[in-house]
């Protein structure tokens, strides 16, 4: 059995008991913060709801690995014009791309339960919705240009668009008061460890699933790239 097997293997079983831990463990709120106007069927469904997290969570802290995987290939392109560094950065592109896409989607499925609406304009919602469009950008201008130039400018673009990355992120500390939560925060909703310890897990098992998505990925690239060139 090699490696990559193996790392499959892994990655599917580690899914599948993260999965399990999420629906059999603790919901991530304090039951002390019902609101008065919940009945108590409401305040079920609410509390249920907010198991999203579990997903939402670990497909933003892959989205991020993802857009840092394309800035760091997007170096190394310019400094060697090593064509396996184009190709790490494209892959990564890609995956990232459906990560973010289904980050915001969980996001807005949250949103209904949480606000009412899918959609709030704050700021931590609007800069990870450019985040988005900036690799959707990215994976079209690939898809647009072709040869060496295609490389050279798809990397020049990937260094730019990652300062979108670090908006996101600390766009909930820059306004704190916007109605998306900080769960990083003390009493965010991640005090209990169980919870802890199953959003680690739930980070780990989709961080591997990133990393098997990528080697098929590259592994893709590569072929494509060999029979542009024989012919």
């Amino acid at each position: 059995m090699d490696r990559k097997t193996i790392l499959y293997l892994l990655t599917a079983a580690i899914l599948i008991a993260a999965t399990y831990m999420i629906f059999s463990g603790p919901v991530p709120i304090d039951p002390g913060e019902r609101p008065q106007w919940f009945s108590d069927s409401e305040w079920g469904q609410y509390q249920q709801s907010f198991k999203i997290f579990y997903f939402h969570v670990p497909l933003a802290w892959v989205s991020y690995v993802a857009f840092f995987v394309v800035f760091i290939a997007s170096i190394r392109y310019l400094q060697t014009s090593d064509v396996k560094w184009d190709a790490l950065a494209a892959s990564s592109a890609e995956i990232g791309v459906i990560f973010c896409a289904l980050n915001l989607v969980s996001g807005m499925l949250w949103a209904k339960s949480a606000w009412g609406i899918y959609w709030e304009w704050d700021q931590r919602l609007t800069f990870q919705l450019i985040l988005f469009l900036l690799y959707v950008a990215y994976t079209m201008l690939r898809r647009a240009m072709g040869g060496e130039n295609r490389a050279r400018t798809s990397a020049v673009f990937g260094i730019i668009a990652f300062v979108a990355v670090p908006m996101s992120y600390i766009s909930i500390k820059l306004w704190p008061r916007q109605p998306h939560p900080d769960l990083t925060s003390s009493g965010g909703g991640i005090d209990s460890p169980i919870i802890i310890y199953t959003l680690l897990f739930n980070i780990l098992a989709y961080t591997l699933l990133y990393v098997s998505l990528l080697i098929t990925k590259i592994a893709i690239e590569r072929a494509d790239a060999e029979c542009r060139t024989s012919e």
